[in-house]
């Protein structure tokens, strides 16, 4: 689907994880959207969900500096100097750790590079991850635990609205839709995509009208290329009190994961 505009989505490569874990890093989730079997299950994760985000942010909020903090604000001071005894104290912890496995190495390295910044981005990321999920979960309730009408395909859905998504992503531009006038079948690199998708998960729906609605959806931050997230902190997981993480971490507090 990419070839043709000089792009290719990233593959999953073998490393130290194993090959257990490639499944989850494919650049097409295949995935059934529809993943509870109740609404008592239902109900069970979101509660959990929830939960979690609340404390997550409160966390991410005790541990990064007032908005307007100064050099004798209290709560920076305080921060200053609880920094290096967790620093202090978790390296202390691991120090003597045998790197047996993938995790007891991440573990270590939290350690060897400052377990305070490096536990505040985790959090970060993991309150992105949270708000994910919850807007995952209340599109689920409005699809599937609070429909009084005919339901569409939601697999269908999910499966073009993720490959629509893929294809923005890499591209940078709305993928186009189109149909041969000879064979009626898709005539554009994306519909040619999901109509062979369709066919291998054995799914029946026409590929047009999930096509279409899968682009309407897309939005101008799916359109956006460059560095992610990871690429941007990276350098920086050191420098947790430098101004461009900080306002980052403001934005983020102020904004919330939904956003």
């Amino acid at each position: 689907m990419l070839k043709p505009l000089g792009r290719r989505s990233p593959r999953p490569a073998s490393g130290i994880l194993g090959s257990a874990l490639l499944s989850s890093s494919a650049p097409l989730d295949f995935s059934k959207p529809n993943e509870h079997d109740s609404k008592a299950e239902f109900l069970e994760e979101q509660r959990a969900v929830e939960a979690c985000l609340e404390h997550v942010q409160s966390a991410v909020n005790v541990l990064i500096p007032n908005q307007d903090d100064s050099d004798d604000d209290p709560k920076r001071l305080m921060l200053d100097r609880l920094r290096p005894i967790i620093d202090s104290k978790y390296l202390a912890q691991t120090n003597e750790l045998e790197v047996t496995d993938a995790l007891s190495m991440v573990r270590k390295n939290v350690g060897q590079t400052g377990a305070f910044t490096s536990i505040l981005l985790i959090l970060l990321d993991f309150w992105i991850v949270l708000g994910e999920r919850k807007q995952e979960l209340k599109n689920q309730e409005d699809k599937f635990w609070n429909v009084k009408h005919r339901a569409p395909d939601y697999y269908a859905r999910a499966i073009a609205l993720r490959l629509a998504k893929l294809y923005a992503r890499e591209a940078g531009k709305r993928p186009t839709l189109g149909t041969s006038p000879i064979s009626g079948e898709p005539s554009t690199t994306f519909g040619r995509a999901l109509q062979e998708i369709f066919a291998i998960l054995e799914i029946t729906a026409t590929v047009r009208p999930y096509a279409k609605w899968a682009v309407e959806q897309l939005t101008e931050d799916d359109l956006a290329e460059g560095p992610t997230l990871g690429d941007v902190l990276a350098p920086r997981v050191t420098k947790i009190y430098s101004d461009d993480l900080r306002a980052f971490l403001e934005g983020m507090r102020g904004k919330g994961p939904e956003s």
